[in-house]
């Protein structure tokens, strides 16, 4: 019997699916990505569905905003620090990230490293093919499983420097995985060269959250539990400072929904971010 290859996580869909009806918008969008809906295919279809359907408009606008506005904020970052001379890039948990396929100028000067699974890579691959999109040569897929391998070992076995300074992002990922898992990553990346960034994505406990937040919140984590991937681990931002603190990490910046609302949304009062996940960065 031929064995079926395992795609990516579902929840990974599910952002590209978000990513896809962000367009569905009137321009300008925070985040234009046309690639969104030919990556997540017939699932990534059917998701957008569900979504129009089981969430109220306004959680809708929140939650596609806001992973258009965590993206745009990474692919901001991964830029400024390219005009410093940071010339590399890890995306860990790329899932459906289509960031190397839509800035070619940025990638002649710079190499980016996807970092996911094994299985979800190959599928990501042929997915890729079959809508016609060629990887540029600055990019390489790094494939990991944490099972087996380190990420130090899993991207200097695909060819990336840790002597040299790099940006790492880690979005969408935390509240999937245990603390113990966190902390490992969180210890490989603060080992790498001075210079070097991570910027992550965290989310808040129910507790803390009220009114649009909670009524969002509440919705993907009961759609990302159905697809077996339950939240396990949050935090408060003085927790996250405390942690990145704790393994090394400095020059802390978190990144809020208001600045969000006056860097992406000026002159927009209709719009509304509940804050359910938060951005943060620490250097090395």
């Amino acid at each position: 019997m031929t064995a079926v290859a395992r795609g990516p996580s579902r929840t990974a869909v599910l952002t590209a699916a978000a990513r896809a009806l962000h367009r569905e918008e009137p321009p300008p969008w925070v985040l234009d990505d046309p690639l969104a809906i030919g990556l997540a295919g017939d699932e990534g279809l059917a998701l957008m569905q569900r979504m129009r359907t089981e969430l109220s408009r306004e959680s809708l606008l929140d939650f596609t905003r806001w992973v258009c506005t965590r993206g745009r904020y990474v692919e901001d970052l991964v830029e400024e620090e390219a005009a410093r001379g940071i010339d590399q890039y890890a995306i860990l948990g790329a899932g459906l990230d289509s960031f190397a396929y839509r800035h070619g100028n940025l990638l002649e000067r710079l190499r980016v490293f996807e970092v996911d699974q094994h299985e979800s890579q190959a599928w990501k691959r042929r997915r890729l093919a079959e809508i016609g999109v060629a990887a540029p040569p600055n990019l390489t897929f790094a494939p990991v499983d944490f099972e087996t391998e380190t990420l130090e070992d899993g991207l200097a076995a695909a060819g990336f420097d840790w002597s040299a300074p790099a940006t790492f992002s880690w979005i969408g990922v935390t509240m999937y995985l245990t603390r113990g898992a966190i902390d490992a990553t969180l210890s490989a990346i603060v080992k790498g060269a001075p210079r070097s960034s991570l910027v992550l994505t965290y989310n808040l406990p129910m507790s803390e959250l009220s009114g649009l937040a909670a009524e969002t919140s509440g919705a993907m984590r009961a759609i990302a539990a159905e697809m077996g991937e339950p939240f396990v681990s949050l935090f408060l931002p003085d927790e996250i400072e405390a942690l990145l603190r704790s393994h090394g990490y400095s020059d802390i910046i978190h990144f809020s929904p208001e600045e969000a609302l006056r860097r992406y949304f000026p002159d927009r009062s209709d719009v509304q971010l509940g804050g359910a996940q938060r951005i943060v960065v620490g250097r090395v």
